[in-house]
């Protein structure tokens, strides 16, 4: 018989030591690790919620997510810096804080709790969560002059900064209809001059690019939004194929998509939705629509859910600003709708829409009337003050509000100011825009041109 070798059984002996000294080592750091879990208060992970929409929307709601669920004792002391109307809550591993009120554009804010107390250890740390809103910009449209002009000076798209006082160019075209925002740039149709036209994009790096449309014809109330990630147009004429024809069809194209083609929105009947008035939704991925018979549809932009019916309530008007309610106005009222709900609330003492008067509705609490000469804010219980006035040699123009309800629009012109001749949505030349303050009147900036884009 041949002796077995020892060498192999020293091997094992030693594989044997070494793996017990690393077990012993992972243990070792295990139980350390747990001490310091132990020890270690909780820390935020996550955080959802957008808090730069807070300047617009109410009811925002901001969730930090912790690492351990919190004793409802981490709710001592939690605050935010500065002052802010804000519900603040505790729910298992998160502190939940809505935003009641609006916050201040371009200001730090800091959520602050001195113990955040874990339900589990009792351990204990500090939460210091801060952001920076963003500033209060107003984008305009500036025509170089009248539309057959021989010179070869171009329009511009110019994005303005109200809170550093600020102006950049955004784009520039030879002619420049009309314009959408976009979430980093902008969106804007631009004729050519054989007749036709294009839609032109610019990022926030300044990339430029062009969107297909359905074909060559008429597009016009233009419209984008970040939340649904969709660009809206109406469109009248021929499809580029030649196997359709279409006469106010609202069309959606993706942006992040720029190669694939425009699709028709389909309306409750399953056929391509007319339209003369139509909105995207701010923060849903929803457009609402008035269809050619007056009837109201909530239409999914991204065509993910099938369009759903609202009825016939009246004339769409527009978004309430800071909500999801849509104003609409009837021979009997104007009202809101609350999409969220389906609830309709009549405007007390708001025109309808028989009325001559140009209205438009800043809250339930408050709306805006105006004529040549001034603009004047009433409630429902009859208080009236004048808001802004024209200046001698002008005449009011245009009268829209911020998307946060805080700014309005009041664009003017000069007396005997000619019509540009741009094909739709013509303007008169020389035309400026003054940012008044929806509460107080006061006026936040003055800047050249037209069609702010809050004035969808």
């Amino acid at each position: 018989m041949t002796p077995t070798s020892p060498e192999p059984r020293r091997r094992s002996r030693r594989f044997s030591l070494v793996a017990a000294t690393v077990v012993l080592v992972l243990v070792g750091a295990s139980a350390a690790m747990a001490t310091v879990a132990l020890d270690r208060g909780p820390r935020v992970r996550a955080v959802t919620g957008d808090a730069s929409l807070a300047v617009s929307q109410r009811d925002l709601t901001l969730t930090l997510r912790t690492d351990q669920p919190l004793d409802d004792s981490s709710l001592e002391g939690l605050r935010i810096e500065p002052e802010a109307p804000a519900d603040i809550e505790i729910d298992g591993a998160s502190v939940r804080v809505r935003f009641t009120g609006l916050l201040a554009f371009d200001t730090a804010y800091r959520i602050v709790a001195p113990e955040l107390r874990s339900r589990a250890t009792g351990a204990t740390s500090t939460l210091d969560y801060a952001f920076t809103t963003p500033p209060a910009t107003v984008t305009v449209l500036e025509r170089a002059g009248l539309f057959d002009r021989s010179d070869d000076v171009p329009d511009r798209v110019v994005r303005h900064d109200l809170s550093r006082g600020t102006e950049t160019t955004l784009l520039s075209g030879p002619r420049i209809q009309e314009y959408a925002d976009t979430p980093d740039g902008v969106v804007a149709l631009v004729l050519d001059g054989d007749g036709g036209a294009h839609l032109q994009t610019v990022d926030g790096a300044g990339v430029e690019g062009t969107l297909p449309t359905p074909g060559r014809g008429d597009i016009r109330l233009l419209r984008a939004s970040a939340d649904a990630g969709r660009i809206g147009y109406v469109f009248t004429g021929p499809a580029a194929d030649g196997t359709a024809e279409y006469t106010n069809t609202l069309f959606v194209s993706d942006p992040d998509a720029p190669d694939s083609a425009p699709r028709a929105v389909v309306g409750i009947d399953g056929t391509a939705l007319r339209t003369d008035a139509w909105f995207f939704v701010p923060g849903t991925a929803y457009l609402v629509a008035e269809s050619a018979d007056r009837s109201l549809v909530l239409v999914d932009a991204t065509g993910a859910a099938p369009p759903r019916a609202l009825g016939q309530l009246g004339d769409l008007r527009g978004i309430l600003p800071g909500t999801t309610s849509v104003v609409v106005s009837s021979d009997a009222a104007t009202s809101t709708l609350d999409l969220t709900n389906g609830s309709v609330s009549v405007v007390p003492g708001a025109p309808a829409a028989t009325s001559t008067l140009q209205s438009l509705v800043l809250s339930p609490a408050a709306f805006l009337t105006w004529d040549a000469s001034a603009v004047t804010r009433a409630t429902p219980e009859g208080a009236a003050s004048v808001l802004a006035t024209v200046p001698s040699g002008e005449r009011l123009q245009e009268v829209c509000v911020s998307s946060s309800g805080r700014h309005i629009a009041v664009g003017t012109v000069p007396d005997g100011a000619s019509i540009d001749g741009y094909p739709a949505r013509a303007d008169r030349v020389g035309r400026s825009t003054r940012i008044v303050d929806a509460e107080s009147g006061a006026i936040v900036a003055e800047v050249r041109g037209t069609r702010p884009d809050w004035c969808a």
